[in-house]
């Protein structure tokens, strides 16, 4: 039983982030669907804004949220496929920062192929490039603050096998 909490604990957040992602390469994702979500939301927040604002900015507008929304999507997925692999395996970072990385591009390709069978959706290599550039800064980011937490503990300790922890 704890042994399969552990595992929920661990790999629940991936799945369900994986779900959602998913669930977004579906009709709810679409342009036609997300543009209004955006318009309501625009009415409410910023009416005047919006009163004034041309076609051509509402449709640059959608375009960054939307591939802000990639970007961001893969972020996550980098973050808690980390998590997953680092604590739930017991893997030592650089190899959990690898397979999350790798991970997280290999699924931006297969929510990619995904698209090909949903009627408003469509296939892009841009958007998978996208997907990964998230990926990829969650990467860096992990990096860094383990080499970050490496040092200062370094530093607090008076240890050099601190700083040599940050090659493990």
């Amino acid at each position: 039983m704890r042994k399969t909490l552990r595992f929920l604990w661990y790999v629940g957040p991936v799945i369900a982030w994986m779900a959602v992602i998913f669930a977004m390469s579906t009709e709810l994702g679409s342009a036609a669907y997300t543009a209004g979500l955006l318009y309501k939301l625009l009415q409410r927040l910023l009416p005047d804004w919006l009163a004034q604002a041309t076609p051509e900015e509402l449709f640059a507008l959608h375009y960054w949220v939307r591939k802000g929304a990639h970007f961001t999507e893969y972020f996550i997925l980098t973050l808690l496929a980390y998590r997953a692999f680092r604590y739930g395996e017991a893997w030592r970072h650089w190899r959990a920062l690898g397979f999350s990385g790798s991970f997280s591009i290999l699924y931006a390709f297969t929510d990619e192929f995904h698209q090909v069978f949903v009627a408003s959706r469509g296939p892009s290599l841009r958007d998978v490039g996208i997907d990964a550039l998230g990926a990829m800064t969650g990467f860096v980011l992990l990096a860094v603050l383990y080499a970050w937490q490496s040092v200062r503990e370094a530093m607090h300790t008076g240890s050099a096998r601190a700083v040599t922890r940050a090659t493990d």
